[in-house]
C-alpha cells in the first residue's frame, strides 16, 4: 500500500526541564512552529523527604495527559 505524501503531517513537540529546588522542576514545552510555549511547574508531596507539594506531582502531568 503506498502512502501519499500530501497527506502526512509532522509534529516536532520539545521540552527542556530544569530545576528550581529540591523536588520542584519546570519544564517549558510547545511545538516550535507554532512560536508558543508553555511552562509547567511539578513537585513531589511531602510523603518525599525534600518534596513540598506545591505543585502537581510528574505522574499527574502522565496521567491527565493520557486522559486528554
Amino acid at each position: 500500500m503506498e502512502t501519499r505524501k500530501d497527506h502526512l503531517r509532522e509534529i516536532v513537540v520539545e521540552a527542556t526541564a530544569s530545576s528550581i529546588e529540591n523536588w520542584r522542576k519546570q519544564v517549558i514545552a510547545g511545538q516550535p512552529e507554532t512560536g508558543r510555549m508553555f511552562a509547567f511547574v511539578s513537585d513531589e508531596g511531602n510523603y518525599i523527604p525534600g518534596g513540598e507539594g506545591t505543585a502537581p506531582t510528574p505522574l499527574t502531568y502522565f496521567v491527565s495527559g493520557m486522559a486528554l
